[in-house]
């Protein structure tokens, strides 16, 4: 039991600590880049256990690794007593130009996509990479008139390469009605097939009636590099239609709060490194996507504030800033409140 809770604590540390160093890395680098005065870049919160100075910056390793922060000057409203650059000075956040301003922004998240994408390939150089196979061909459907059967490999759908299973369906669903080829392997040879897919009458997307598995196969450090991209891709893309369908209702909200992310870390880091690092990767994509959701205090409300304030072409005032803030605020106390309570229902509903 106790060392299940250690295992639990140091792979959830190791996952949090990624995402946040990759993400904060991102705010600092293009921050530095920019011309801005950075004060500290911290990994972990709470009591300072290290600290260095070099130039003008404070790198330090504070005692509870559960995030990380880096913090500029003039960034904050009112004004940090301790921030001895003037709001006007050119070292200043404010001061610079909104498209700097943007960019540093943005690339706490973009680090994000970077880091996952980067867990991604480590993972597929190490085991294999996952492929789109053919496991069943449904009767009366346009892949069993075409000719697929269960055991196809799909290379490639119209004139676009395939590997992964949510490659082949989107290559799928933009094309119901309209003949396409797919491109299959069948032992050790390639058959091109003509399918016009059906229209899904609940979508409206494009189905030619097959379950596709997704078993993993070795491959080149090439190939890795290529799969691990285009899978940071289709996940981040996958989120955004998932979180439509949310906010729309044509789904039931289901989100995991820091108690469902901890489990799973603590599950996840018993099966062994490769399958930690993946789900690291699929964190970094799922916090960084999130984070630019357009809710003040996150990424995502920073760029539209600037874009208000590029719109008015002049800043909020420090109440209006304040007020964007706690509504912010309570937003996201609101999600992390609904996602811990969805957490324990599980949870509750596993022990029950």
């Amino acid at each position: 039991m106790v060392e299940s809770v250690v295992i639990t604590v140091l792979a959830f540390a190791f996952v949090f600590a990624t995402f946040a160093l990759s993400h904060e890395f991102g705010h600092f680098a293009v921050g530095k880049a920019a011309g801005i005065k950075v004060y500290e870049f911290a990994l972990g919160f709470g009591p300072l256990v290290w600290r260095r100075k070099r130039g003008e910056t404070v790198y330090s390793l504070r005692a509870l690794p559960l995030g990380a922060f880096v913090k500029f000057a003039g960034l904050d409203r009112p004004d940090n007593p301790q921030d001895d650059v003037d709001a006007s000075d050119p070292r200043s956040f404010r001061a610079k130009p909104l498209t700097w301003r943007i960019a540093t922004i943005l690339a706490g998240p973009f680090m994000n996509f970077v880091m996952a994408f980067v867990f991604f390939t480590v993972v597929f150089v190490a085991a294999g990479v996952p492929v789109a196979v053919v496991s069943e061909v449904y009767p009366g459907m346009p892949a069993q008139a075409a000719g697929l059967q269960a055991g196809d490999r799909v290379v490639a759908v119209g004139r676009t390469p395939t590997e992964t299973v949510a490659e082949v369906r989107e290559a799928i669903s933009v094309s119901p009605g309209k003949p396409i080829a797919i491109t299959v392997e069948r032992e050790g040879a390639r058959i091109t097939f003509q399918v016009t897919p059906a229209r899904d009458p609940e979508t409206g997307q494009g189905v030619i009636g097959v379950l596709l598995s997704e078993p993993w196969q070795p491959a080149g450090v090439l190939r890795a590099v290529r799969t691990g991209a285009t899978f940071t891709v289709d996940i981040a893309k996958n989120l955004l239609v998932t979180l439509g369908r949310m906010v729309s209702g044509r789904v039931k909200p289901e989100v995991a709060g820091p108690i469902g992310i901890a489990q799973a870390v603590g599950q996840t880091a018993r099966l062994g490194i490769v399958n930690l690092l993946y789900l690291a990767a699929l964190l970094n994509v799922n916090l960084g996507l999130l984070n630019l959701l357009p809710i003040p205090v996150l990424d995502g409300g920073w760029i539209v504030l600037l874009g208000i304030e590029a719109l008015r072409r002049r800043p909020l005032n420090e109440e209006q800033e304040a007020l964007a803030r706690m509504v912010g605020m309570a937003i996201l106390a609101l999600l992390i409140a609904f996602a811990t309570l969805s957490d324990i229902a599980r949870l509750g509903g596993r022990l029950g």
